[in-house]
């Protein structure tokens, strides 16, 4: 009996679907990466008709969660030194891994821009990722900071928790200028508006991964996911979204 209903299972495909199901995976993300994380994620799913739960904070934030024992798969950092000391501290199944780098960006609501220190003397309004939890905002400061504009706006600074709250004020018109990532100019409801250029003299941003030891998913599920986010297919959205890759 037993094998005739393995019999029947293989001739009508269930046999093989069901050990080709996989799990869920939870991701953790930085904030600026989750609009090509949002299409990898929509292409991984079709491919392995699996599911992947995106966690999106800024990159300082979620190894606080990490090490209290949140059961996330893997993380994605704007920012080296997390994951890097993530794997320091035993959390990490392996060494961490670049993906790909990122560049800020400045937006002004302005329909062009002559100069960005044009930009910051006339405007009111500055919105910036918190520089001490988001990597693109502390890029910003020292960016700032090197070129003798941090005294002069740091009254006008808006601070957003990370860059996708910093996209959320030029939606809604909080601000007039802001500093962002260079996934921005790839998000329909604000990259027609205002006007964008990437701000020379920031250093490029290295995006890492890592998969963690605190993992509910199996093995498999961890590996094919790496190999996933390693391949050509998904490199190409990282480049379609302005990343450079390693």
């Amino acid at each position: 009996m037993v094998r005739f209903i393995l019999f029947l299972l293989v001739i009508t495909g269930r046999f093989t679907s069901a050990f080709a199901q996989t799990g869920e995976l939870k991701i953790a993300v930085a904030a600026n990466f989750l609009p090509p994380m949002n299409q990898v994620k929509a292409l991984y799913e079709e491919k392995f008709q699996s599911s992947l739960t995106l966690i999106v904070s800024s990159s300082g934030k979620l190894p606080a969660q990490i090490t209290n024992g949140a059961p996330y798969d893997a993380f994605i950092s704007a920012d080296m030194k997390y994951p890097e000391r993530i794997y320091e501290q035993g959390l990490a199944q392996q060494e961490p891994k670049v993906l790909a780098y990122g560049s800020v960006y400045f937006w002004s609501v302005k329909p062009t821009i002559t100069s960005i220190e044009e930009r910051l003397r006339k405007a009111k309004t500055i919105a910036i990722a918190q520089p001490d939890l988001a990597p693109y905002g502390k890029e910003t400061r020292r960016w700032l900071q090197q070129q003798g504009w941090w005294d002069k706006v740091k009254d006008k600074l808006i601070y957003a928790e990370n860059v996708s709250q910093v996209n959320q004020y030029i939606a809604t018109g909080t601000v007039v200028a802001a500093f962002t990532a260079n996934s921005a100019l790839h998000i329909e409801s604000i990259n027609k508006i205002g006007s964008w250029q990437k701000v020379e003299g920031t250093s490029p941003l290295p995006h890492g991964m890592v998969l963690l030891r605190n993992s509910e998913a199996s093995e498999f599920d961890t590996n094919q996911f790496l190999e996933f986010i390693s391949s050509p297919i998904a490199q190409k959205v990282f480049q379609e979204f302005g990343y450079q890759l390693p």
